[in-house]
């Protein structure tokens, strides 16, 4: 299969494993709104968060392992391949039974950390004893599935986490119904956690991307240090992407609440959605640019990039209208009004989700490169910035606050500085600023009209249906000025070329 088609079927399945995400969230919020009350809600929250801290533990090897194995998988058989999986399937089993160990020890001192009430610190405890075990397991088993992804079989990896997906929903209708109560979220997550690694095994052993008997090689030490050196990089940055994603439930729900933390988890449940519809493209590229990259492919790696960023930033503006416009309607017609949710977090929100993406591609570029040495601080440095700045707003402005500070620490210290080391890559940004200039003013004008929908006290539906007219509006806007002319005639080319094979398809069928 070539390398667009490889582009296309993980795209496409990414899709669907986003698809089943949404399905999920969409089914799940009410479903454990119904079963538990907010609290225990918000302690479930947390404690995802805090099991987040546990992966740094894996000093960003899981990165590292699979971009190793992806310079030698023109040759499986020559011995380096298979001793730089073994060396990593070592070093993921320590890794996992260290996470699960450090995340037990934790459990017995979170709740005092946290301030968590008297009747809720056994569930606390035993939540975070549950989520370490099956975080160490998870870990342990990584190796399994490591070719897939310098092999561009995202697609398998797509699929399988969309199956677990839905048999977790499943168990945890059935989990909440026999009184498992917050428990339930965690124990929903064993059919992906068991069955991926068995799926991962079988398309690896039977498409031969593991080395043949006696071509393994040998685990190394040597293998081990050149891995390590890339991945303290990327544990730099993983550290300081925690810092600042994974901090801001634990700091509302020590300066402002647990209620204030559920609502805080159920109301960016949209914007995590939307994140994730934006970061698909660029996870289904990566393997094929970072082959592009090891063949020397410079000139058309950097093409290929920059019409990736492109489509990033059309795609975060899309998704950042909705936001602005009818998250807040939304997110009151989903909840039956148990969340209320003011549409200034949605503009901010709307804001930051253009940002962020933009952002990430630019650091992305270092991780396809294998030098993360440009911008393996920003992160850091970030998260070091953001965590006093958010204490402060959450105590003396609560939820928006938080969000305020996350947008403005982000745009002051991450963009300066990744644009900066981007450009040495891929030249000037300037190409960007009449993209960036439409994004803003659309985001503008769907953020009045969630203003004006909120002082009216306009119905929720109502709101809704505008956001859907505002969307397909800025369709057009995005096709006709965001979008590089080059970039939208080979984009328009594939559209109507696909469209056509479709309708031949149809036309068989029929």
């Amino acid at each position: 299969m070539s390398r667009s088609k490889r582009f296309v079927a993980g795209l496409l399945t990414g899709y669907g494993s986003i698809a089943a995400n949404i399905v999920f969230t969409m089914a799940s919020i009410p479903l454990a709104l119904h079963f538990l009350d907010k609290e225990h809600f918000g302690l479930w929250a947390l404690a995802a968060q805090v099991n987040g801290y546990l992966c740094l533990i894996d000093l960003g090897m899981t990165g590292a392992i699979s971009r190793f194995i992806a310079d030698y998988k023109d040759d499986v058989n020559g011995g380096e391949y298979g001793s730089h999986l073994l060396t990593g399937g070592l070093v993921y089993t320590f890794q996992g039974g260290l996470i699960a160990f450090v995340g037990i020890g934790f459990s017995w001192f979170a709740p005092a950390l946290f301030a968590i009430p008297t009747h809720l610190t056994s569930d606390f405890r035993g939540l975070l004893m549950l989520l370490a075990g099956m975080t160490g397991l998870s870990v342990a088993l990584r190796s399994v599935g490591a070719p897939l992804w310098a092999f561009q079989r995202s697609d398998v990896v797509n699929n399988c986490a969309t199956l677990g997906t839905i048999a977790s929903l499943f168990l945890l209708w059935f989990g909440f119904r026999s009184g498992w109560g917050v428990f339930g979220f965690a124990i929903a997550q064993v059919p992906s956690l068991l069955g991926s690694p068995l799926v991962h095994f079988w398309v690896c052993n039977r498409n031969d991307y593991y080395p043949a008997r006696g071509r393994w090689g040998k685990p190394s030490h040597a293998i081990f240090k050149c891995i390590f050196h890339f991945g303290k990089d990327n544990l730099l940055i993983n550290i300081g992407s925690q810092l600042i994603n994974a901090s801001q439930i634990m700091i509302i729900s020590r300066c402002v609440g647990l209620d204030a933390a559920a609502t805080f988890a159920v109301a960016t449940k949209v914007y995590n959605m939307g994140m994730l519809l934006v970061a698909n493209p660029i996870a289904a590229a990566a393997p094929g640019l970072t082959e592009l990259h090891v063949r020397g492919e410079t000139k058309l790696f950097v093409q290929r990039y920059w019409e990736l960023i492109a489509l990033t930033l059309a795609a975060s503006t899309f998704i950042a209208i909705c936001l602005a416009a009818g998250n807040r309607s939304f997110i009151s017609i989903w909840t039956h009004g148990a969340i209320d949710w003011p549409w200034s977090c949605d503009l901010v929100l709307a804001v930051f989700i253009v940002i962020k993406n933009l952002n990430g591609c630019f650091i992305g570029l270092f991780g396809l490169t294998k030098d993360w040495r440009p911008v393996r601080f920003i992160y850091l440095l970030e998260g070091l910035v953001f965590i006093p700045i958010a204490i402060l707003s959450a105590i003396h402005f609560g939820i928006v606050g938080v969000l305020v500070a996350s947008l403005m620490t982000h745009f002051i210290v991450n963009t300066t500085f990744s644009v900066h080391a981007a450009s040495r890559i891929l030249g000037s940004p300037a190409r960007m600023s009449k993209g960036l200039a439409v994004s803003f003013c659309l985001i503008a004008a769907a953020a009045a009209i969630a203003w004006a929908g909120s002082r009216a006290a306009a119905n929720n539906f109502g709101m809704l249906a505008a956001t859907a007219g505002s969307a397909l509006v800025s369709i057009a806007a995005i096709w006709s000025w965001m979008l590089p002319d080059d970039f939208r005639k080979k984009l328009g080319l594939h559209i109507a070329n696909s469209s056509i094979q479709i309708k031949t398809l149809l036309r068989r069928t029929n």
